[in-house]
């Protein structure tokens, strides 16, 4: 049986995609004069820090997206928290020096990118042969495929473009070409001229095309995927955007992106690197508390600053806004998740009679407001963003009770980073409570949760959107979610 081949194709202009992008490229410009308004009064130094966080994620997880090392949450927060260095990562478990020389280098790599962001130096090919030198200096092989199909270790040759043919086996096991190594000087050339005619296009759409462009053509022996994914940054950063992360817990969407985008639809991609853009915006909208040095009255001094800093930060119009919204869409969703209880009661009933949903709900000023704070710290960090808690939340519970256990999934609304320029964030968790009485022979126990959140399991929403812009976003993370965590609490009843 004669296998498939796909042939490569020189690299195509920006065709028109799905227009249903172009309402989330609004959020994303809306959040980001939100974010600009933070980043314009936060200290210097401040700002650095958070931009340097940023970098150190995507170092890390560029390369767990090759399958090139793993790097447990733990070990990731911290080196993100605290810098790349054993010493970092021995606080929350292990990491090898040749995995963190790896990632060092792929972080000086985006360090040199964001420097040449500031500067007028323009997209070339020496450019990004430089890159890929950066990213793979500590790289001594890569895995090839032999005449006879079998995987061998082959030199690799880093800033130098491929010297033989590569290609990828997509998902239905066809083989998709790549450019062919006589091909690799004048498709980049292509690329860069149809990039430099882009100026128009937003962004985010500027950087996902060059990302799959530069992705077909492939010009490398290895490390294409990493120098792609640190060329979306250039674009962002010189429009002044925060630089997307592509991480773990999105690789499957991503993939699956890059195959549509092969088939002319690049309308998914765009739309994962807007969302995501949301998630780089919205974590920097915090950023992390320098530690004040001296004594008492220059500490107090310190704090003192950071909440001037802050309250000059805050814009009014746009936070009543926001509150406005996460009012309107609090309605919206009790009446979401009444109905969700009742098909819920009606999906169970056959096999307990006595199965009970109950909703309820509160939002400030209301007392109740300040509940499930550890959840929520817990889905914000998830999903990378500071969780503002001090105002309480817009929060409602669905309860399924049923064959003596407790399905608790919670949609909250809370606000974003500790200066309130009208974000708030819609996130969820979901638990299952122990029983009463296996409490009270041990002592509390704490709930087991049920799922985990992606980076992208969360909707941002921004003083001056509509309930009608929010809702679809909103109801697709409940539709996901609610099934994620019913499934894992089904597998406990069974």
């Amino acid at each position: 049986m004669t296998e498939r081949m796909l042939p490569w194709r020189e690299v195509t202009p920006l065709e028109p995609f799905d227009g249903g992008v172009r309402s989330l490229l609004e959020t994303v410009d809306t959040l980001r004069s939100a974010w600009r308004r933070v980043i314009e009064l936060a200290a210097p130094d401040e700002f650095a820090e958070a931009r340097k966080r940023t970098l150190r994620r995507h170092a890390i997880e560029t390369g767990i997206i090759e399958r090139l090392y793993d790097v447990d949450w733990g070990v990731t927060e911290a080196l993100v928290a605290e810098g790349i260095t054993l010493e970092a990562a021995a606080k929350e478990g292990t990491i090898s020096p040749a995995t963190l020389e790896v990632i060092r280098s792929q972080l000086e790599a985006l360090e040199f990118l964001a420097e040449v962001a500031r500067g007028e130096r323009p997209l070339s090919a020496q450019l990004i042969r430089q890159l890929h030198q950066l990213i793979t200096r500590h790289q001594r092989t890569y895995t090839a495929i032999d005449s006879l199909g079998n995987p061998v270790e082959a030199r690799l040759h880093p800033g130098e473009w491929k010297r033989w043919p590569n290609h990828v086996r997509r998902s239905d096991g066809s083989l998709l070409q790549y450019a062919p190594p006589e091909q690799v000087e004048p498709q980049i050339a292509r690329l860069l001229e149809l990039h430099r005619q882009m100026e128009a296009e937003h962004p985010v759409v500027r950087a996902a095309w060059l990302h799959h462009r530069f992705i077909c053509i492939h010009p490398f022996e290895d490390g294409n995927g990493r120098v792609a994914r640190a060329l979306t940054l250039l674009d962002l950063l010189r429009a002044d955007y925060a630089p997307l992360v592509v991480d773990r817990t999105r690789r499957d969407a991503y993939l699956a992106s890059l195959d549509e985008a092969n088939q002319g639809d690049l309308s998914r991609l765009v739309r994962l690197f807007t969302e995501l853009e949301i998630v780089a915006l919205r974590s920097e909208l915090h950023p992390p508390a320098e530690v004040p040095t001296g004594g008492p009255i220059a500490v107090a001094r310190a704090h003192a600053e950071r909440v001037r800093r802050a309250r000059e930060s805050r814009d009014e119009a746009r936070r009543r806004g926001a509150d406005r919204l996460a009012d309107e869409l609090h309605r919206r969703l009790q009446e979401r998740l009444a109905e969700m209880g009742d098909e819920l009661k009606e999906a169970f009933r056959e096999v307990d009679p006595n199965v009970r949903p109950r909703v309820d709900s509160a939002r400030p000023p209301d007392e109740r407001a300040s509940w499930w704070r550890h959840q929520l710290i817990r889905a914000a960090r998830e999903v990378n963003f500071w969780a503002n808690l001090d105002q309480g939340t817009w929060w409602v519970r669905l309860e399924l009770t049923t064959m003596g256990k407790v399905l608790r999934y919670v949609v909250a609304i809370q606000a974003v980073g500790d200066r309130d320029v009208g974000v708030r964030a819609v996130t969820v968790f979901a638990e299952m409570p122990q029983p009463r009485d296996s409490q009270a022979e041990t002592g509390f126990v704490p709930p087991t949760p049920l799922i985990r959140l992606s980076s992208t399991d969360s909707v941002t929403m921004v003083g001056g959107q509509s309930l009608d812009q929010v809702w679809p976003e909103t109801e697709a993370l409940i539709e996901r979610t609610l099934a994620a965590a019913l499934d894992q609490f089904g597998r406990q009843l069974s």
